[in-house]
């Protein structure tokens, strides 16, 4: 059975499955169409087939089985068409004016003759081009939307199908479907569940190298900048349903191709992803090389200069910060370690003053934005991201690149970079491209917090190494000795139960023995006790961090239940689904990649600039369901984001304690429940705790709590930078004291 009509109004789409109800206009009468329908938009004319069936809630209703979008025809149903906002530049007022001008021909104008429409007062010859593009597009991202849905792909990563092959997608992923494994976030599972329907054979040699180099990804997901070859071997041998011979075959052809990279060491062979072995292999040759050659000189004499800086700022150098001083100004490239409290901050600034008094330029970055906005706060000045720093760009196809490098390196002479247990060998390797011959870096961080997000143990390495010039603080002075929550973030990383429920201090448990009762206290105290007792704002000053993803009380759980609590539906509040859920204005979402090309605008100046970063907080501003944008307010800055781009955004009323890190929040809530052995670990529990300033709340089982503190078991990363700088570095500077 059909049905058709003119899409009026969107009631309800799942952006993850394309589910949707919808409002169907057809002459004077209307209808609900419910089903999956993905990418439908108001003032599309559509044809329907499936079956009219009876909701015990809502009536009768069309439940769709297919559908397809028709061009309108009458001047009428194309004014509507357009004046939904479907393309890109059209408003009602514009649209009014085409149909106005050219009748029943404006869509075809609009497609074939589209510098027509500057003939129309307010349409430049930009824009009516950028208009014809937008309209095109639609069509064309329609045909790839409804050509990958069977096959399990979101609208939203059909988006990204069409941003990397554009128009020819469709033909391409025919010709050879594991092209969509280049494709962020698709890869090498759903380019085979197309390849098995097309009928490519389990044996097809393209087929087994695809997946080869899908577990050499899922490695370096884990952390790993390279996978041992029996290793690798077996697990591809798992994933591909293959025999050895065959995956053998696979490797060996990648190597020959280049594709990979095969390294034989005293212990392993160690395959790698190139990119990867190349910035292993470039850091180690970089930083020797450094240490090799004098930094740029200053003229002076260490101790009185240092003298002078003490009493300019009037801060009193322990002498082992002041060691830390004179290793930092020593040599080109050093690592100042140790946890909170221990004075690293003191550190850097009195560093910078040393710098800048001795004649040389200095620039501060961090990898996150959250990270440089805390530096830029602490020192007093400017902090960038390191990818701004080094100036993020793009080239056509949207593949990234930094603009500074060798042959156009920094103008500073010294690079200090803040939260290093952060930085990614990827990221490492860019940093020392971009130094200029003579340069410094002095790089601080807590080894003993959570490695990277990307591959490698960089800082870990380093340290380990003895190769990197490196002092380690490791006293704790007056007024942090004072906060409870440094005391207890030193005893924990050493193994020893923390202090708790200290009358008038700031670290607390409180015991709860269920999930449920966890949940309720967690919620309890973000909605009432804490905004209550210290005058904490839900949204701005109380973060709840957990280590899980999908348990009883992990990020999804929590963020679902405190979002109903912090910010229910209300009438005139819009809201939409989304992959994880509901999306909902007012609500407290979080940035999970860095995204350098999305435009911005400064609320308060009207400033215009590019980027959102990872670990970013804001709150959702408006959702638009017509124009299919979400606005968020990151601090003085107004994102808007299209519905493809939302799965940039998460909720962020909790989040797990890798994406907590380089951030500081006034208070930090930390449900403890059972939970995977690999996250029950001393580590996480560290790091998540020196998140907080002024509070912590602990909410659960104390025998969760004692077991993280005596697990120090590490999940280890595959990683030779250690090797390497061992290898290279004939200088053992060890811990200097």
């Amino acid at each position: 059975m059909q049905a058709e009509g003119i899409v009026s109004d969107i009631i309800f789409t799942n952006e993850e499955n394309g589910y949707t109800v919808c409002a169907v206009e057809k002459d004077d009468d209307s209808f609900v169409a419910v089903g999956n329908m993905p990418g439908l938009m108001p003032g599309e004319a559509v044809i329907l087939t499936g079956e009219w069936t009876s909701h015990a809630e809502y009536g009768e209703q069309f439940k769709v089985a297919s559908y397809e979008t028709v061009v309108p025809a009458t001047a009428v149903r194309i004014l509507m068409y357009l004046s939904a906002g479907i393309v890109k530049g059209i408003g009602p007022a514009t649209a009014k004016k085409i149909v106005d001008r050219f009748g029943d021909k404006s869509l075809e104008i609009i497609q074939n003759e589209p510098l027509k429409l500057a003939s129309i007062k307010g349409i430049s010859k930009k824009k009516a081009l950028e208009i014809n593009e937008s309209y095109l597009s639609k069509q064309i991202m329609q045909n790839i939307i409804m050509f990958l849905q069977p096959y399990g792909v979101t609208p939203a990563f059909a988006v990204r199908v069409y941003n990397k092959m554009g128009a020819e997608a469709v033909r391409k992923i025919k010709q050879n479907p594991y092209s969509l494994c280049e494709i962020d976030g698709i890869g090498f599972k759903t380019a085979d569940k197309i390849a098995f329907q097309m009928g490519i054979s389990p044996d097809d040699e393209e087929r087994l190298r695809w997946g080869v180099l899908y577990v050499m990804t899922l490695s370096s997901q884990n952390g790993d900048t390279y996978s041992e070859y029996l290793t690798l071997l077996k697990n591809a041998c798992h994933i591909l349903s293959a025999g050895t011979e065959q995956v053998e075959n696979a490797i060996v052809s990648l190597i020959k191709d280049g594709k990979l990279t095969e390294e034989v060491t005293d212990d392993a062979s160690a395959v790698y992803l190139p990119y990867f072995y190349n910035a292993e292999l470039g850091t180690a040759r970089r930083l020797s090389s450094m240490l090799v050659k004098q930094p740029i000189s200053y003229d002076g004499d260490f101790e009185a200069m240092m003298d002078k800086v003490e009493n300019d700022t009037q801060i009193t150098l322990s002498e082992k910060q002041r060691l830390a001083c004179r290793v930092a100004c020593e040599y080109s490239a050093a690592v100042i370690t140790g946890g909170p409290g221990t004075g690293k901050t003191t550190v850097i600034n009195s560093v910078i003053a040393f710098m800048e008094m001795a004649g040389l330029t200095v620039t501060l970055c961090a990898p996150t934005g959250r990270a440089a906005k805390r530096l830029g706060e602490m020192c007093g000045r400017e902090a960038k991201t390191i990818h701004r720093l080094l100036e993020l760009t793009f080239s056509e196809g949207e593949r990234q690149y930094f603009s500074r490098d060798e042959s156009f390196p920094l103008d500073e002479d010294v690079i200090i970079v803040d939260e290093m247990s952060m930085v990614d060998i990827l990221l490492m390797n860019s940093l020392l491209k971009a130094i200029k011959p003579g340069g410094r870096i002095i790089m601080s961080g807590d080894a003993d917090q959570l490695p990277s997000v990307g591959a490698g143990c960089v800082l870990r390495d380093m340290i380990d190494s003895k190769r990197i010039p490196t002092v380690r603080l490791d006293e704790i002075y007056r007024q942090a000795a004072e906060s409870m929550i440094i005391v207890n973030a030193h005893k924990i990383n050493r193994g020893e139960e923390p202090i708790l429920n200290v009358q008038d201090k700031d670290f607390f448990m409180m015991d709860r023995l269920n999930a449920e009762d966890i949940m309720d206290t967690v919620c309890a105290l973000c909605a009432k006790r804490l905004p209550a007792a210290y005058g904490l704002s839900p949204f701005a000053d109380i973060q709840v961090i957990t280590p899980p993803r999908r348990t009883p009380l992990g990020v999804y759980e929590l963020n679902k239940r405190l979002q109903a609590v912090l910010n229910p539906p209300q009438k005139g509040k819009t809201e939409k689904a989304f992959e994880l859920g509901i999306l909902r204005e007012g609500d407290k979402v979080m940035q999970i990649k860095n995204d350098y090309s999305i435009e911005w605008q400064n609320i308060d100046t009207g400033d215009e600039g590019e980027g959102a970063f990872n670990g970013d907080i804001g709150t959702v501003e408006e959702i638009d369901l017509r124009s299919r944008t979400v606005k968020v307010i990151f601090d003085d800055r107004r994102v808007e984001y299209d519905f493809s781009q939302v799965d940039e955004l998460e909720l962020a009323y909790a989040v797990t304690v890798h994406k907590s890190q380089g951030s500081e929040f006034p208070a930090v809530i930390m449900p403890l429940y059972p939970m995977p052995p690999m996250l029950a670990n001393r580590n996480l529990l560290y790091t998540a705790l020196t998140r907080a300033k002024e509070l912590v709340v602990l909410v659960g089982r104390r025998d969760v709590l004692a077991k993280m503190v005596k697990n120090h078991n590490e999940v280890m990363r595959n990683s030779l930078l250690k090797y390497r700088l061992e290898k290279i570095i004939t200088n053992n500077f060890g811990i200097i004291k």
